[in-house]
């Protein structure tokens, strides 16, 4: 649609964090496929992904965390103008923080059908517990950026030390995947900087 290209290209524009094309489409794919009904994400940023989500499932609500506050500020504004205001909370919170305090309130063990994991890059290991308990059986998780520019089960000879963490810890996250018994089966899609697919159990 013309609205979503030219809040795509203004986003780019400002060079602020979105979804990737590729990527963009694998999401819209696989929530029109699945038309869940609550929809949690990690990392808000202004709200364009989340908005592909509502747009892709007419009947769900989406929860989505972001710890800036002026993207919170913009998402909302962003999801009024958009028309999905009653279909958007947005919560300003430490995303690791957060979801470990809903993972905590038993009434929310397995309330969502879906989750998009796309926020702190280094947090996805720790959220991963987290996460299978929000996430209800057969439920599907979404992982953005697990490849992360080509460094994770990659060539390492050229990386700079600054992604050390973040590349080690993506790693992590990986390998608790693979081998989690909460975990129906993965799919590591190798497209722009990687995109896993979970089914919980």
């Amino acid at each position: 649609m013309d609205e979503e290209k030219e809040f795509r290209n203004r986003a780019e524009r400002r060079g602020l964090p979105i979804i990737r094309e590729e990527s963009h489409k694998m999401l819209v794919d696989i929530v029109s496929r699945l038309q869940p009904r609550n929809i949690l994400e990690i990392g808000t940023a202004v709200g364009y992904s989340g908005m592909l989500m509502l747009e892709a499932s007419k009947e769900a609500h989406l929860l989505t965390i972001e710890h800036d506050d002026y993207k919170v500020k913009e998402a909302r504004a962003n999801f009024e103008s958009a028309g999905f205001g009653d279909r958007a909370t947005v919560v300003l919170e430490d995303c690791d923080y957060y979801v470990s305090m809903l993972a905590l309130d038993d009434e929310n063990a397995g309330k969502f059908d879906f989750i998009f994991l796309d926020g702190p890059k280094a947090q996805y290991i720790k959220m991963l517990e987290s996460l299978l308990i929000l996430t209800k059986h057969g439920g599907t998780i979404l992982v953005d950026n697990v490849l992360f520019r080509g460094f994770v089960r990659g060539d390492k000879s050229e990386m700079p030390r600054r992604y050390k963490t973040i590349v080690k810890r993506l790693e992590m996250f990986l390998d608790a995947v693979e081998h989690h018994p909460a975990i129906e089966k993965y799919t590591l899609h190798n497209i722009e900087d990687g995109m896993l697919e979970i089914i919980v159990k």
